[in-house]
């Protein structure tokens, strides 16, 4: 009867500590309204947020993967997400044009996504204005560049929509129609290129 017992506490324990390390794989993050200004891309990284430098994730690849498996188990969670922007190489730009916009870089934006259980919660920050969008759904969409120009060979896109049946050239297609009633109200969180060309 006492072995009995001790395999059951030590069942137990494994139960809880499988738990968890599951748990733990997604950060706690600081409340988003206690973030200080001077919040740089390293705390953003040591904080385990889920991190895209030039739209291009860097960062923070094991806690969305732990994201993603959670909301298909269809368990609330959430992820902050950070979006990093340098300027890149001055020639791509006009000389007056770099002058001008030069001193707006680096950039960083940051972003909570939260699922409920049921619908897709964005919510963050711009310019001192406060954004959040609801969405019914977050897909997947993986394939190549439309354009023979683009400097990667192929992508990995998750993006929040509220048409499950919806295909991204669809949503690529209204983003460039000039037809304003092409568009499809859409946000893309994640993306991920698996190769750069330079």
């Amino acid at each position: 009867m006492k072995k009995i017992r001790v395999v059951i506490l030590f069942a137990v324990l494994f139960i809880l500590t499988s738990c968890n390390q599951i748990k733990n794989l997604l950060p706690d993050y600081m409340p988003y309204n206690e973030i200080p200004g001077d919040y740089s891309l390293e705390n953003a990284k040591k904080d385990g947020c889920v991190v895209f430098e030039n739209s291009n994730i860097t960062s923070g690849q094991i806690v969305w993967d732990n994201f993603i498996e959670q909301t298909e188990k269809k368990k609330s969670c959430f992820v902050r997400l950070v979006y990093y922007f340098t300027i890149g190489d001055p020639e791509r730009y006009s000389p007056d044009y770099y002058e001008e916009i030069k001193d707006d870089y680096p950039q960083m934006f940051i972003w909570d996504l939260k699922f409920d259980g049921k619908k897709y919660i964005y919510s963050g920050t711009e310019e001192d204005n406060k954004y959040s969008f609801t969405y019914n759904y977050m897909k997947k969409y993986t394939g190549e560049p439309s354009s023979s120009t683009a400097i990667f060979s192929d992508y990995i896109y998750y993006v929040l929509v509220n048409d499950d049946t919806v295909t991204w050239e669809q949503i690529e297609h209204g983003i460039f129609s000039p037809q304003l009633g092409d568009y499809i109200d859409h946000k893309k969180v994640y993306s991920y290129y698996r190769t750069i060309y330079k």
